[in-house]
């Protein structure tokens, strides 16, 4: 059966859905300006939706202070919840038990709401990262270990969400950490690092750097490929994405992309990648051959996408 993909598309101030095989536009649900990362239930219930209120991280602003959630099936916003003074929402997770995390950039804390279904006001945990410029984090799935990259302050910082009197462990990875790909049952973080050109591979047990390898300009995501033990870095100003062997660091491959990365996404069978281009496009590539099989159209600035359960799109059928 078809699936589908949601899709930020940033710049036009929207989420929307596509037929993954065909690129037709299934549904689009307008949101307030410069919508960003989102994270979806195991459920595939609902969406929440960061407002981070600005276009990239180098733009000033702080219009940006909600979690927008969205019912998945009926293409609707139905609860909006207010961060008060933590602007710019960027890194949003869920851990294995469903509560929502959180990351405000502006004020460096990691909020926890524990029961995101309760389309209430207020959050259970407020917790300071130690960094400053949060804008993304990894988790450990019973979510008492968060990892923040900072920005600006060079560095992963280690800490409870749920216990703010222990101080934040600090480690040192490079000039403007921002991708991340935990490997929890593996023991290792892997953190790409956007003005210095690597990837530290960190041993989670230790908080010790294991190992650090080059990558090509600006490496702003990492992903693992574990059908093939690879690694796979989005090159934003590079305008490439770049296939790695996990165990040496060696770059295998290097793909220049139409224009500058955005986002990408392996599929479960990891099979395929999408990457979300900025120039109003998704491609489809293998993950074997790096052939692009598939190109559709979008709508502006492309961002962060999931694929849908086959079939999902009953839930909307004649709607688009």
């Amino acid at each position: 059966m078809a699936q589908s993909m949601m899709l930020i598309e940033k710049c036009s101030h929207c989420v929307s859905w596509y037929d993954i095989d065909t690129g037709e536009l299934q549904g689009r649900l307008g949101l307030p300006d410069f919508p960003h990362e989102f994270v979806v239930d195991d459920e595939f219930r609902y969406a929440y939706v960061g407002h981070y209120g600005v276009q990239n991280s180098g733009i000033d602003g702080t219009d940006g202070r909600s979690v927008i959630v969205v019912d998945i099936q009926k293409q609707e916003i139905v609860h909006t919840y207010d961060l008060g003074e933590h602007a710019r929402p960027h890194g949003i997770d869920l851990d294995g038990e469903g509560r929502l995390y959180v990351l405000s950039e502006w004020t460096g804390h990691l909020l926890v709401k524990e029961n995101p279904r309760a389309f209430d006001q207020g959050w259970d945990h407020i917790t300071p990262t130690g960094g400053s410029k949060c804008h993304l984090f990894a988790l450990t799935a019973n979510g008492r270990t968060a990892y923040s990259m900072n920005l600006t302050s060079g560095d992963v910082t280690v800490f409870d969400p749920y216990d703010a009197s222990v101080k934040p462990i600090s480690i040192k990875t490079g000039e403007k950490p921002e991708g991340r790909c935990l490997r929890e049952e593996a023991g290792i973080l892997y953190t790409s690092q956007r003005i210095s050109n690597t990837v530290a591979v960190i041993d989670t047990d230790t908080l010790e750097i294991k190992r650090q390898f080059p990558t090509p300009d600006d490496p702003c995501r990492i992903y693992y490929d574990g059908k093939r033990n690879r690694l796979v870095t989005m090159n934003h100003f590079g305008g490439s994405f770049s296939v790695f062997d996990e165990a040496t660091g060696e770059m295998l491959h290097e793909q220049k992309t139409p224009a500058n990365p955005l986002a990408l996404c392996i599929d479960d069978s990891c099979d395929y990648a999408y990457i979300a281009i900025d120039c109003e496009q998704v491609q489809r590539f293998n993950l074997d051959t790096f052939e692009v099989v598939q190109t559709f159209d979008t709508g502006k600035e492309p961002d962060v996408m999931v694929i849908l359960p086959d079939g999902f799109s009953k839930h909307w059928e004649n709607k688009a």
